[in-house]
C-alpha cells in the first residue's frame, strides 16, 4: 500500500479516497489542510494500484486493514487524528470510528457522501451480476467486496465512538441525500450534518472550499 504523507504539527488528518479512485483525489484537501499546519496521510487502498485489473482479487478485509494501518501510521506522527473520507473512504472512516476513541488519539470522523447503504437497484445489480460476468466479461468481485464493506459498517453504526461530521451532496447521483440523513439519524454520538447544495457525488472545487472551512471550524471545537 503506497501513500502520501504531508508532515506538520501534532494534529493529523487521515484522508481516504473512494472506490476506483486514488490518493490524488484527496490531495487538494491535504494541501489546503497542510497550510494550517496539519499533517495529512493519504493511503492508497488495496486493489487501486493498477485499475481496473488490480481490483480483481481485493477483499473487504483488505480495505478495513488499510484503514487501520493508515490510522496507526499517522498516530506515530501526531498526537491527535481526525479521519476524513469520500464515499468508500467515508465508510472506512466510520469503521475506524467504531473501533477507536479519543483515548486512542482519534478526535473525529469527517465523511463526504459516505457509502453506508446501497440503493435497491445497486444491490440487485451486484446480487445478480454473476449471471452477466462471463457474458459481458465484467468481474463483480470488487463490487461484492464493496457491498460487504458497506454492510459490515452499517450494521455497527451504534458503536461509533467519536463525533461525526457528515457532508452530503443534495444531487448525489450514486448515494441519495436521504441516505445520509438516515445515517445521521442512527448515529448515537455528537454529530453534524452539512448539505452541499447542487453538488454531485464528487464535490466541485467550490464545495471543497466549504468542506475544508467548515471542517476546520468544527474540528477546532472538538480538540
Amino acid at each position: 500500500m503506497s501513500s502520501i504523507l504531508l508532515k506538520s504539527r501534532s494534529l493529523g488528518v487521515l484522508l481516504i479516497h473512494g472506490f476506483t479512485s486514488s490518493p490524488e483525489q484527496m490531495l487538494p484537501f491535504a494541501q489546503e489542510l497542510n497550510k494550517y499546519g496539519i499533517t495529512c496521510l493519504l493511503p492508497r487502498l488495496s486493489g487501486h494500484e493498477n485499475l481496473p485489473d488490480s481490483l480483481e482479487n481485493v477483499k473487504a478485509e483488505d480495505w478495513l486493514q488499510d484503514a487501520e494501518k493508515g490510522f496507526k501510521q499517522l498516530r506515530t506522527e501526531v498526537e491527535h487524528v481526525v479521519i476524513a473520507g469520500h464515499s468508500l473512504g467515508g465508510t472506512l472512516a466510520l469503521y475506524l470510528a467504531q473501533h477507536y476513541s479519543k483515548e486512542d488519539g482519534l478526535v473525529a470522523a469527517g465523511v463526504i457522501n459516505p457509502a453506508v447503504r446501497l440503493t435497491p437497484e445497486q444491490r440487485r445489480a451486484i446480487t445478480f451480476g454473476r449471471f452477466y460476468e462471463k457474458k459481458l466479461d465484467i468481474s463483480m468481485k470488487p463490487f461484492r467486496a464493496l457491498r460487504k464493506t458497506i454492510d459490515s459498517v452499517r450494521n455497527d453504526l451504534k458503536h461509533v465512538k467519536v463525533p461525526v461530521i457528515i457532508f452530503a451532496s443534495s444531487e448525489d447521483e450514486l448515494i441519495p441525500h436521504a441516505y445520509q440523513q438516515w445515517l445521521f439519524d442512527r448515529l448515537r454520538t455528537t454529530k453534524f450534518f452539512i448539505t452541499l447544495p447542487q453538488e454531485g457525488h464528487s464535490p466541485s472545487p467550490e464545495a471543497a472550499e466549504v468542506i475544508i472551512k467548515t471542517f476546520l471550524v468544527l474540528v477546532d471545537t472538538l480538540l
